[in-house]
């Protein structure tokens, strides 16, 4: 390993994080045309901790990463996504709010929010802990919301929601659609589409100019 590689420490304890960090870690490039392999090494780190409600999703991952600093002590990200309808950005609703809702509806999300057809933004969110002050970082993709779910993977709203392409690729299939899809699939959906991506580009982009200032063992 080069001695320039810079570790990251990534807290979550879900597998389809994890998954799409592993084809983000390698396949990545940043806007500079800079690797993210050749100048990052993410170590996943499933630390418990409980997620609060807070419909912005900003100060939900700064509470979190407060939390799993104070355990690990040691630099680290969290990051969380949701959706946000279009009408509602000042309030960023749903926002954090958005899995344990749709963990409660389910198939009934669309129908009880009455959002189909509506204009929506999937936001990322990734906070930084250094053990000095937490720092966020946003990714944004634009879509709309359909009325009935579509694709095998179910992974929260993913089913839901049609995601804005610039290459004009996926067309109208949703996020699950695209992962299914054997000419695009995940990895197309993590290097083009993610909202968790620009996230952590921008994060890796920081990176990469500020090292942490100090490591408290406190």
């Amino acid at each position: 390993m080069a001695e320039t590689t810079i570790q990251v420490v990534y807290v979550t304890s879900s597998e389809f994080k994890s998954k799409e960090n592993r084809i983000f870690a390698d396949k990545y490039v940043l806007a500079d045309g800079t690797a993210v392999r050749d100048k990052f090494r993410f170590e996943i780190r499933p630390v418990p901790i409980k997620e609060i409600l807070e419909v912005r999703i900003e100060a939900m991952v700064m509470e979190e990463v407060t939390k799993a600093y104070s355990q690990l002590k040691v630099p680290c990200i969290v990051e969380h996504a949701g959706l946000v309808f279009d009408g509602y950005e000042a309030e960023s609703y749903p926002g954090g709010l958005t899995k344990p809702m749709w963990n409660a509806l389910k198939g009934r999300f669309v129908q009880e929010t009455q959002s189909a057809g509506r204009a929506a933004t999937a936001r990322a969110v990734v906070a930084y802990c250094d053990g000095k002050s937490v720092i966020t970082f946003i990714g944004e993709t634009k879509g709309t919301i359909i009325q009935f779910p579509r694709g095998k993977t179910q992974f929260y709203w993913d089913t839901v929601f049609v995601p804005e392409d610039p290459n004009g690729k996926t067309r109208t299939k949703t996020y699950a659609e695209i992962v299914d899809d054997p000419d695009l699939g995940i990895e197309y959906k993590v290097l083009n589409l993610s909202q968790s991506s620009k996230a952590m580009e921008k994060f890796l982009n920081y990176r990469l100019l500020n090292p942490p200032e100090f490591w408290p063992r406190c």
